[in-house]
């Protein structure tokens, strides 16, 4: 198939659009957004080039609302299925059915699939979210984990299960990197001052941590 092939182009325009999404929901795993954006990018240059139809411009726009809603209301399933929905109806009717129609059946199916892979990551997201805290202040300091988003000085850190807002305990030369190795130096209100693991180091794993 070709960039302007109009299934093709739909196709695109949703991988990208759930890319970022992946992205922005769990953020630091790059890959989702990289590839996300490139597909919204060949997406709308294809959209551009076969011109699309105001009214499967519009009902993609729904979906994303609807989609946002299932999140902000936590109505994660009933208004995620409205979303799936517009999101297929969109398909169908982003270009003109007389000239440049897409396949019906390949939108449907793109959509449930991709429609359903969000909603996993949704509430995947919302259970990690909302779970209380297992460990006081005083019990997260000398734990260790990753980088998920680099510190350069603020960032995202994983420790024993749950994302973390963090900041380098010191400013380094270079930024901690994603997937470098942390230890918490300590605790201020909800962010974690944390350090680079240095490969001499004997680190104290989260388990060894809580057991103690």
């Amino acid at each position: 198939m070709e960039l302007a092939d109009p299934t093709l182009v739909f196709l695109l325009i949703t991988l990208g659009l759930f890319g970022v999404s992946i992205e922005i929901l769990t953020p630091g795993g790059i890959v989702p957004g990289l590839v996300g954006v490139i597909a919204l990018v060949l997406g709308i240059i294809g959209a551009i080039d076969i011109g699309a139809a105001p009214g499967g411009v519009g009902l993609l726009i729904v979906a994303i609302a609807l989609f946002i809603a299932a999140v902000a209301l936590k109505l994660y399933r009933p208004l995620s299925v409205l979303g799936v929905v517009a999101l297929a109806l969109s398909g169908i009717f982003m270009f003109d059915r007389e000239t440049d129609p897409t396949s019906i059946p390949a939108v449907v199916v793109g959509s449930i699939v991709l429609g359903a892979f969000l909603v996993f990551v949704i509430e995947r997201v919302s259970t990690v979210k909302s779970q209380p805290v297992r460990y006081g202040p005083e019990e997260l300091v000398g734990l260790t984990g990753d980088v998920r988003q680099s510190l350069s000085p603020a960032g995202q850190v994983f420790i024993d299960g749950a994302l973390w807002q963090a900041e380098a305990t010191e400013l380094a030369a270079t930024p901690i990197a994603y997937g470098e190795k942390i230890r918490v130096d300590a605790v201020n209100g909800l962010t974690l001052s944390v350090s680079r693991i240095e490969s001499s180091d004997n680190p104290v794993s989260a388990t060894e941590g809580a057991g103690q």
